[in-house]
């Protein structure tokens, strides 16, 4: 008996999750520079490119994620994430 209502349960969290609005960029961003502190650079590269996929001329996103693939030994895309990063600050 208990098993039915713990699947509603479970059902009812699962849609309050699909409802949820997205976090915000500067959430995203704490969370981004925390993995970098700790050294989580896989995670730290997707929640880099969650917040330049809602804000792509994002300055500081753009650097994390460029340390971040620095470190995962990704040297063509960090210098392109870098150089994108340069230009978009000497145009704007």
């Amino acid at each position: 008996m208990g098993r039915a209502r713990t699947k509603q349960k479970l059902q009812t969290k699962a849609a309050e999750v699909k409802n949820a609005p997205p976090p915000s960029v500067p959430a995203l961003l704490e969370k981004a520079q925390e993995l970098l502190t700790h050294c989580d650079y896989d995670l730290t590269v997707r929640f880099s490119r969650r917040i330049l996929e809602q804000e792509p001329s994002h300055v500081a996103a753009r650097e994390i994620l460029g340390i971040a693939l620095l470190e995962t030994g990704e040297i063509g895309d960090a210098k392109e994430v870098c150089y994108l990063s340069c230009s978009k600050i000497y145009y704007l």
